[in-house]
Parts: C-alpha cells; structure tokens; sequence
C-alpha cells in the first residue's frame, strides 16, 4: 500500500541521500520510491530527472542546525561561556560535516551531478555566518582578536578535515575526536584573567 501523499521534500531526499549512499549513482528512482513507500510519479512530480533529484539529495546540507545555534547565540547577546559555545559549535559543525564528507565524495565522483553556483553560495553562507558569529565573539572580548573570515576558514577547514580523517583513516593517530575539539577550542579562546596577588 502506498503512503499518502502527505510525504515532504526533506524525506524524499532524506530517502534518496540513503539510497545513493549505498548503491551510488547506479540506484534508481524506484528504489527511492520504495524507501519512501511512495509511487515513482510521486517522486517524478517532486523531482523531474533522476540527476535532479540526485543532485537535490546530494547537496541538501543540515545547516539548519548549527545556523540556528549562531543566531540563538548571537540573538542572546549575553556575555556566556565563550569556550563552551564554541565547544558546541564545533561539535553541531562535526555533526553536519560527518553527513555532508560522504555526499561530497559522491559529488567528486560525478561531477556530471555537481550543482557548482549551488555549493559556492551555501559555502559563502557558511563562511559569512561563521565570521559574523566570531566577530561578536571577539568583540566581546570573548575569542583571539584575529580577522573573523581568516577565523572562519580555518574552522571550516579543520572541522571538515577532521570529518574527513573520521571518514577515510580513523586510525590515523590516536588523537580523539574531542579531544582535538578540547585543544582546538582552547587556540581561540581568550584566556581567563590571571588574578593579581596582593
């Protein structure tokens, strides 16, 4: 029995992200289909083009997330613990990298599918959220005064590296996840005052 077609977007590409992933640009539109326990038309009328909803699948990042924990922060406004705060965002940043890694290797591997204009914007996104997020921070008085888009790029940077050591060399040393965000956290924050003697 088919589902009704109240199904959204998001679990036709939740569906097609999972499909892709493991049986790679060979899946069909019907096997999507069938995880979404839906008919092909419904995903043709969504998606007009197995490379659009490929395409879709593939770029749809859950930025969402760490975007609403930088406005939460940012809205707030209040002087809070800016190695915890950071700590969380490197930690909701790793999340959506842990996701995103497989998609972009994906993506690498068909670069018939890739939707360039698409992923300069969101990573401009990514990029102007971060630096305007460490800018506040570090007019606090909270973060290492240093150009907030130099900030940016390095987070982004290493926060995708580390994803990416996660991905293809868990091994690689035996430095733990969170044990390179505690140390990583630590080069941005400003150091607690040292207090005077008497």
């Amino acid at each position: 029995m088919a589902r009704p077609q109240g199904i959204t977007d998001e679990e036709v590409l939740a569906a097609a992200r999972v499909v892709f992933l493991s049986k790679g640009i060979t899946a069909t539109v019907e096997e999507v289909a069938e995880r979404c326990h839906v008919g092909v038309a419904t995903i043709f009328r969504r998606f007009p083009t197995k490379q659009a909803l490929f395409t879709a699948a593939m770029t749809l990042g859950n930025d969402a997330e760490w975007g609403r924990f930088i406005e939460k922060r940012r809205a707030a406004g209040e002087p809070g613990d800016a190695r915890a705060g950071l700590t969380e965002l490197a930690h909701t940043l790793l999340d959506t990298a842990r996701k995103m890694v497989p998609l972009m290797m994906m993506i690498m591997s068909n670069p018939g599918m890739d939707d360039k204009p698409s992923r300069a914007k969101r990573v401009q996104w990514i990029l102007k959220s971060l630096a305007d997020y460490f800018a506040l921070e570090i007019e606090a008085g909270r973060m290492i005064d240093v150009d907030p888009r130099v900030l940016a790029r390095v987070w982004l940077g290493s926060i995708r590296q580390l994803a990416m050591f996660e991905t293809l060399a868990p091994a690689a040393d035996e430095l733990s996840s969170d044990a390179f965000i505690d140390q990583f956290v630590n080069m941005f924050c400003v150091p607690p005052a040292k207090p005077r003697k008497k």
